[in-house]
């Protein structure tokens, strides 16, 4: 499960295209996490997201992006610090990452590799933690995805069914995403709960409510990752809520900077 927070993360709260009327956001944020709900082994818990997204050339994006959190069980403590690099050429269709983990300060687990799409579907080539192949159905990146979200919740619809390939190295399991989308109360516009000034202020948004399956999930239909956040137009997000069904963190923006980036048509 350790890889999937994080790739989890990736798909809900990298900014996609959005609308012709609204420029894509390349940004520094911060996100300040604490425990929701918890299981009987984990007394307590608090984390932090920092991610940096910026282009370089026109549809393509590099994240930078870390997730660190410090659980705490009755007689132990454990910090996990998960640290992503990847690249999404859109022009191209061609995604590569690499993910490390860390535990309590040692390496736990490095993945590595590159995919893309063509007629034949989604081709991946892993390099780390083993070196495989394998073809998946034609499956959205995550800035695919978030872009898929922005459009359809622009156009009215509110229910999203995709296939999705991020960087997971358990990725031939077919992850596959279900989001309801509705409308944020009052006139669909949203002052975010931190002190970033204008930078959001009056922007269209609405509430996710998401739930990922692959091949592990439970036969009742259980999902094995659920979110809630809420998506402004320009592709950010806040007011999150990360369930991993033992445990489950709540959250929101708490430092906002937009980047330059080039001027594309």
């Amino acid at each position: 499960m350790t890889f999937r927070l994080l790739a989890a993360l990736a798909a809900a709260w990298i900014p996609g295209v959005a609308t012709a009327a609204t420029p894509l956001v390349a940004h520094q944020a911060v996100y300040d996490l604490k425990l929701a709900s918890q299981d009987s082994g984990i007394v307590g818990a608090e984390g932090r997201i920092a991610m940096k997204l910026d282009s370089k050339a026109c549809g393509v994006w590099n994240l930078d992006y870390r997730f660190m959190a410090r659980f705490q069980q009755e007689q132990e403590m454990t910090l996990t610090d998960q640290q992503t690099q990847s690249t999404e050429n859109a022009p191209d269709q061609n995604f590569t990452f690499t993910t490390k983990t860390f535990v309590d300060g040692s390496p736990e687990k490095e993945i590595k590799g590159t995919a893309r799409h063509d007629a034949g579907g989604t081709r991946v080539s892993m390099e780390s933690p083993q070196k495989k192949d394998f073809v998946l159905p034609l499956s959205r990146f995550p800035m695919q995805h978030t872009q898929e979200l922005i459009q359809r919740a622009v156009a009215g619809e509110r229910i999203v069914e995709t296939k999705l390939f991020d960087g997971d190295d358990d990725g031939e399991k077919l992850l596959t995403s279900t989001a309801v989308i509705a409308p944020v109360a009052g006139d669909g516009t949203k002052t975010p709960s931190s002190d970033i000034g204008s930078k959001l202020e009056g922007m269209r948004s609405w509430r996710i409510s998401e739930s990922y399956y692959n091949k592990d999930s439970d036969p009742d239909g259980m999902p094995v990752f659920q979110t809630k956040y809420v998506l402004y137009e320009n592709g950010v997000s806040d007011d999150l809520m990360l369930d991993f069904g033992s445990y489950a963190f709540s959250g929101s923006l708490k430092k906002l900077d937009l980047l330059d980036m080039p001027t594309c048509r």
